[in-house]
């Protein structure tokens, strides 16, 4: 008999690897969520044989129907949309954290409510982040985007206990297309220049989100207990031995220059949101805050995913890089100039 795995955030990277994972897997139909299933990523799942289901994450009713007869859940709330589609009063760009915080806390919850509503349900799965403030104190207080998640996680697990039984979390790690992880190129000396407010023995997990995160996610709904904290990745590296494969696989000269985050913050306009993020990991590990968990390498059935130097090989990287900028661009803080 085939199961039914709904889908959050079905059109995003996480959501549409799981979603084509599952529709590649025996005895799965697959149920995407999505408040506009006329736009063209919705009508692209369907083509590829998923079933369109309309719900707004604002309201529960509708998510009740479309988790209604489902055995698993998939589930990756959203931050920067809120967070980049701020607008002020006079209609300038705005950039307001504890706004996007909010608005993705209140989806996140909203989804586990109705979640926990489904008698049919399975497995529950939620894309989280750790605790950066709690488990740093207070040091780092203005990353929301990984505290929004750490909080729906303390929802679930504290407000939803019979949901918490039911309930798994994938920690993906760094995308490989992080803009803050895109070299720019130096002109004067040819070099691409990593440029980051972080060690070269930092280690960090990378991973090509589009391709890996539905492998990952079927791995953890197929094969593992609830109850497990996974931490997704294609390739766990130093910062030194990235900017070592990147020059070797690209055929171009590299190097990391480690600054300040206040450098960061003061010449190109990147904010703390972004910045923080970064410090924590240098300081801390991409884990830090989060007592156990588990690597690829840990599953009973892992999947097999490209590595970071296997992913480079294929890319066009200057789009990549082009990519990259524009997406650090848009990033910036508005009313500044650099």
């Amino acid at each position: 008999m085939s199961k039914i795995i709904a889908i959050i955030g079905a059109t995003g990277n996480q959501g549409s690897s799981v979603a084509h994972t599952f529709l590649n897997a025996p005895n799965w139909t697959v149920r995407a969520i999505t408040r506009n299933p006329a736009s063209t990523k919705a009508r692209a799942l369907a083509g590829a044989g998923a079933e369109l289901f309309q719900a707004d994450l604002n309201d529960i009713t509708s998510l009740e129907a479309a988790f209604q007869g489902v055995h698993s859940i998939f589930v990756n709330t959203d931050f920067w949309g809120p967070y980049l589609s701020g607008t002020g009063t006079g209609g300038e760009t705005t950039r307001h954290s504890d706004d996007a915080f909010n608005e993705e806390v209140n989806h996140g919850k909203n989804a586990v409510i109705a979640a926990s509503r489904v008698p049919t349900l399975e497995r529950f799965v939620y894309s989280a982040l750790g605790p950066m403030k709690r488990a740093s104190k207070g040091k780092y207080a203005q990353s929301y985007h990984w505290d929004s998640k750490a909080t729906i996680v303390d929802y679930i697990k504290r407000d939803q206990p019979e949901l918490a039984k039911k309930t798994s979390f994938i920690y993906i790690g760094v995308y490989a297309t992080n803009p803050l992880f895109v070299p720019k190129p130096d002109p004067e000396t040819g070099f691409y220049k990593f440029i980051l407010p972080m060690r070269g023995e930092t280690k960090i997990p990378i991973i090509d989100t589009p391709s890996s995160t539905g492998p990952f996610v079927h791995a953890l709904v197929e094969h593992e207990p609830a109850g497990t904290n996974l931490l997704a990745y294609d390739s766990y590296l130093s910062l030194d031995e990235v900017v070592d494969i990147w020059a070797k696989t690209m055929g171009k000269q590299a190097e990391l220059v480690t600054v300040t985050a206040e450098h960061m913050h003061a010449e190109f306009n990147i904010p703390w949101e972004v910045l923080q993020a970064p410090l924590w990991i240098d300081e801390a590990g991409y884990m830090g805050g989060i007592d156990e968990w588990i690597d690829p390498a840990d599953l009973k059935v892992r999947p097999r995913t490209k590595t970071f130097g296997e992913w480079l090989a294929g890319r066009d990287w200057e789009g990549v890089l082009d990519g990259g900028h524009a997406e650090l661009q848009s990033l910036k803080e508005p009313g500044k100039s650099a």
